[in-house]
């Protein structure tokens, strides 16, 4: 028997419902909102019927309110003797699931209660389902580490979700942005509705105003039919907005109309399309330095930074590092089969002594790799290949001694190891700055600034075509600064 909530600070509905529906529920009354968070708190109800008008105290809406708060995931029907338009909406806006007239007959209360009951039911088979896919694709509900930076940067998280403010995740390319963001969404009241994930880098500028926004048939060359855009695509739910520096210009503009309007014109259309959709977004780049170029606006970066939240670098939060390769291991051993228990302590020693410059992303491919090569029930540092050279002319990648040289300070060991990634990243890229200092997940100046303080000016680029390093490179300090 599915067990029913009905508040009502009078006598008469909750009677109607026992003689209705109590053959088929078992049902509580309550008085007020109060007393129903409690109760909340306490039961696993499957629906609660709430009076709109709850003298004194919170109202029907603020108890939806706050139930959403509490993250509890019930259906509400908001019952009331004066229903209006604007109440209606109120209560659907908060999340209620249905509307209905006290003085609805019978028929129209079971069916009510019905659709609340299968919405509830459905509700829950899809976080089920949610939950078994997360698992055997090896994605976690939210990112693995207790370290002190992480267990802060979830805390924010935690905080910012309830509300519809935009949140902007900062951070260098690897760390987990999206994943972060999902947590954000799931812990949102927006849980139940899409989460739609957008890399802004990944097309062609002309081709971007189109995904976000939609097209109509006709609109451009290929156009074959009206196509709705990521806007309309998360109406309901959260559009997450990777690598947002690198957003064009003019799409910028359409974009914060968006944001302050809340509607949107698809490409070569006229019709006005209204959209419900919270934006959070991401980048690994320095969006203030951007503006300053004249390369981002500055009324779009404070419409996206209302909140902004800064993911550690896996180098940062080495004390993550077991944690990460233990759940790392569990999924690839569901991937390939394999009955890997772990990584024995010279792996992991090896591994903190590794300044990830791909941070998670990177330890993830490592931990792969190495369950792949490994033949026997732990992985070992001589498992481990961390790509320090590129594979030119039949070279084979030097392994990370498994315990580091004695007498040499940390920060000299970490300096010759960024050094030597920095030599493999142009190696790989056949001296492309650029490709290199994507490859590291650094911006072009910074990899040029590296160069100079490791003493590598020998591999700039002396050839013409290339770009010459710049003169001065912005929000970077100079070599004695950094050192």
């Amino acid at each position: 028997m599915s067990r029913l909530l009905v508040v009502d600070d009078e006598e008469t509905f909750p009677r109607l419902v026992k003689a209705l529906l109590g053959e088929q529920h078992t049902i509580d009354v309550v008085k007020g909102a109060l007393e129903a968070l409690t109760r909340l708190d306490e039961v696993a109800y499957d629906a609660v019927l709430t009076d709109l008008h709850l003298p004194p105290g919170p109202d029907g809406i603020e108890l939806i309110r706050r139930a959403r708060e509490r993250d509890l995931d019930v259906p509400f029907v908001m019952l009331t003797g004066h229903a209006t338009v604007e109440t209606a909406v109120d209560a659907m806006r908060e999340g209620a699931f249905d509307y209905l007239r006290k003085t609805a007959s019978g028929d129209e209360l079971r069916a009510a209660v019905g659709r609340a009951l299968a919405h509830g039911r459905m509700a829950r088979e899809v976080k089920r389902l949610r939950g078994e896919v997360a698992q055997a694709r090896g994605v976690p509900d939210r990112p693995v580490g207790q370290s002190e930076r992480m267990r802060e940067v979830l805390a924010l998280a935690e905080r910012v979700a309830p509300s519809e403010a935009s949140v902007l995740i900062l951070g260098e390319s690897g760390t987990g942005k999206e994943l972060l963001a999902r947590v954000i969404h799931r812990s949102s009241a927006r849980r139940d509705g899409p989460f739609v994930a957008f890399d802004c880098s990944a097309l062609a500028p002309s081709l971007v105003e189109s995904e976000l926004f939609g097209h109509e048939k006709g609109a451009f060359t290929g156009a074959v039919a009206r196509r709705p855009g990521r806007f309309e695509l998360a109406d309901g739910g959260t559009l997450f907005l990777d690598e947002c520096g690198d957003i064009p210009m003019e799409v910028q503009v359409k974009l914060l109309r968006v944001l302050q309007e809340r509607e949107l014109e698809r490409v070569g259309g006229t019709e006005t399309v209204r959209v419900d959709v919270r934006v959070d977004s991401a980048t690994h780049r320095d969006l203030e330095a951007l503006i300053a170029e004249g390369r981002f606006r500055e009324d779009l970066y404070y419409r996206l930074n209302v909140f902004p939240i800064t993911l550690p670098p896996l180098r940062d939060r080495l004390d993550d590092l077991p944690r990460l390769v233990e759940h790392f291991v569990a999924k690839f051993n569901r991937v390939t089969g394999k009955t890997v228990r772990g990584f024995d302590p010279s792996a992991i020693v090896a591994m903190q002594q590794y300044s990830w410059p791909g941070n998670v992303r990177e330890l993830e491919n490592v931990v792969e790799r190495a369950i792949i090569i490994s033949r026997g029930s732990e992985v070992t540092a001589a498992d481990l290949d961390f790509g320090r050279r590129a594979q030119v002319q039949g070279a084979s990648p030097t392994p990370v001694p498994a315990v580091a040289p004695a007498g040499r300070p940390l920060q000299a060991r970490l300096q010759e190891q960024e050094k030597n990634e920095i030599v493999a990243a142009i190696e790989r890229n056949q001296g492309n700055i650029a490709g290199a200092a994507r490859a590291l997940g650094i911006n072009r100046s910074t990899l040029y600034y590296r160069l100079r303080k490791h003493g590598l000016e020998h591999l700039l680029p002396t050839k013409p075509s290339d770009e010459p390093p710049p003169a001065s490179v912005p929000g970077v300090p100079p070599s004695t600064a950094e050192e």
